[in-house]
C-alpha cells in the first residue's frame, strides 16, 4: 500500500472513530461508564468482576506493547520527531498498565464490561497512533508548538500521576462508603485534577506530532473525561458536606 493510499484510510478511520466517539459521549450523559465510583450493579457483564489491578494491566497493556513493539523494530528508520511520539505515548501507558495497577488499594472489583471495552479501546488506539506516526514519519515538521507540546505533556503527566496517587492515599482512609475531600496538587482547584492532567498530556501530544490520529485522540479524551470530571464534581457535592463551592469541575477557575 502506497503512502497516498495508507493516508486516505488513516483518514476515513479517524473520521468514523469521531462519529462513535460522539455517539459515545451523548449516551453516558444519562448512563456514566461503569467504573470506579459509577460501578453499576445489575446487568450481566456487571455481575462478572476481576480484582482491579488485574483489570487495569489487562485493559491498557495493549497501548504500551503495540506502539512499543513498533519503536523497538522501527527506531533505526524514525525520525528523530517519531521516535520522541512513540516514547512519550509509551510512557504514558507503562505506568497505566504496569504502576498505576500496583498503587491500586481498593477492595472495589472492576466490571469485566469495562475492561473488555476499555482492551479494544486501548488495541485500536494503539495501532492507530503507531501507524499514524510511522506513516507520516518523513512528514514531521518541527515547530514551536513541538516544544510547547513535549512541556504540556511532562506537566500534565506528572498532575495525573500526583493526583492519582493522592485518590489511592484517600481511598486507603476510606470508611465504608464514606468520601473524603481531595484537597492536593490540582485537586485544590478542580474535582478531576487526574482527569484535567491527562488531557493536558494528550493536548500536548497533539501538539507534538500534530497527526490527525493525535487530535482525535485528543477529541475523545477531552469529552469522555471532561464528561466523566463533570460527572465526579456532582457526586462529591452530593456525597460531601461543605463541598468548596469555588471549586471547578475540570478546568480550573471557570466553573467547569
Amino acid at each position: 500500500m502506497d503512502i497516498s493510499s495508507s493516508e486516505s484510510s488513516l483518514s476515513t478511520t479517524i473520521y468514523t472513530a469521531t462519529v462513535i466517539s460522539i455517539l459515545t459521549f451523548l449516551y453516558q450523559i444519562s448512563s456514566p461508564a461503569p467504573y470506579g465510583k459509577f460501578s453499576k450493579t445489575g446487568g450481566v457483564f456487571c455481575t462478572l468482576k476481576i480484582d482491579s489491578s488485574i483489570a487495569w494491566f489487562v485493559q491498557e497493556s495493549p497501548a504500551f506493547f503495540i506502539p512499543f513493539h513498533n519503536l523497538c523494530v522501527r527506531w533505526t528508520s524514525l525520525s528523530w520527531v517519531s521516535f520522541l511520539a512513540l516514547v512519550m505515548f509509551c510512557s504514558h501507558y507503562f505506568n497505566r498498565s504496569f504502576i498505576y495497577p500496583l498503587s491500586i488499594k481498593t477492595s472495589r472489583k472492576a466490571p469485566l464490561e469495562t475492561c473488555i471495552s476499555a482492551f479494544l479501546f486501548c488495541t485500536f488506539n494503539g495501532w492507530l497512533q503507531s501507524k499514524s506516526i510511522i506513516t507520516y514519519n518523513d512528514y514531521n515538521r518541527v515547530t514551536y508548538l513541538s516544544f510547547m507540546g513535549v512541556i504540556l505533556f511532562l506537566i500534565g503527566m506528572y498532575i495525573n500521576i500526583a493526583s492519582d496517587y493522592h485518590l489511592n492515599d484517600l481511598a486507603k482512609q476510606r470508611v465504608g462508603n464514606q468520601y473524603l475531600l481531595p484537597h492536593r496538587g490540582m485537586f485544590k482547584y478542580v474535582s478531576a485534577a487526574n482527569y484535567f492532567g491527562e488531557i493536558l498530556e494528550w493536548i500536548g501530544f497533539m501538539l507534538f506530532i500534530q497527526t490527525l490520529a493525535a487530535a482525535w485522540f485528543c477529541f475523545f479524551t477531552s469529552i469522555f473525561l471532561g464528561q466523566r470530571g463533570y460527572q465526579t464534581h456532582r457526586f462529591y457535592k452530593e456525597k460531601i458536606a461543605d463541598y468548596p463551592k469555588f471549586r471547578s469541575s475540570i478546568i480550573p477557575f471557570t466553573g467547569f
